[in-house]
């Protein structure tokens, strides 16, 4: 479990949404909505990487069987194998990328402390929250409903704001801020993937063409 996730022990006397507000020292923040965004997020994490460890789990089972096919060989079904830990593989490295770009949206708004602060922070984060919605409901439709209610949740911290300050939003500046959020998730992701998961033997990768790679 990485440090960021720590921060919600239940040991903790103050909430990470508490702890937020109070350093909030402009009381027209709407401060029921801000904790219950960060709650919101904090669900999608915990239901993210409990997906993750279930996937991680068939990959161990898949490999296993790929290995022991290679072991009999069996090179047919061990490329069946491979091809389907391939596929799960896939949705491991999307899994690992949503859960690493809200881990930092929710990073970026841990360093709130006033009013000014919302619309440099929490813009960019409600685009980041969409691009990685369009992402993981395509492998994870039961996430749709958490993800639209974080979008609702933020975009309503947003109005609030700007009705109170008056501030206008640069959408330029916060879509750039919200493709490096997603660039360096997906960054990430590619090397944890790189680095934590076994490469398939090449006995049983199988070509464009179909053919056994020998």
């Amino acid at each position: 479990m990485s440090h960021f996730t720590s921060k919600w022990d239940k040991s903790d006397k103050l909430t990470f949404g508490r702890k937020i507000v109070k350093r909030l020292r402009n009381q027209n923040i709407t401060k029921k909505k801000l904790e219950e965004a960060v709650r919101s997020i904090q669900t999608q994490i915990i239901s993210l990487d409990r997906l993750l460890t279930r996937l991680r789990e068939r990959d161990k089972h898949i490999f296993g069987e790929v290995i022991k096919c290679i072991k009999l060989r069996n090179k047919r079904k061990a490329s069946i194998y491979a091809n389907e830990l391939s596929q799960v593989r896939k949705l491991i490295k999307q899994v690992i990328f949503a859960k690493l770009a809200l881990e930092r949206i929710c990073i970026r708004i841990d360093t709130i402390t006033d009013a000014g602060d919302v619309a440099a922070i929490l813009a960019p984060a409600a685009a980041a929250v969409r691009s990685v919605q369009d992402v993981i409901t395509e492998v994870v439709p039961q996430a749709e409903e958490g993800f639209s209610e974080i979008s609702s949740l933020l975009n309503g911290i947003l109005v609030d704001a700007a009705a109170h300050e008056g501030f206008q939003l640069d959408v330029k500046t916060a879509n750039l801020d919200a493709e490096r959020i997603i660039e360096e998730a997906s960054r990430v992701a590619e090397k944890e993937l790189r680095e934590k998961f076994p490469e398939v033997p090449s006995e049983a990768i199988v070509s464009e063409r179909g053919e056994l790679l020998t």
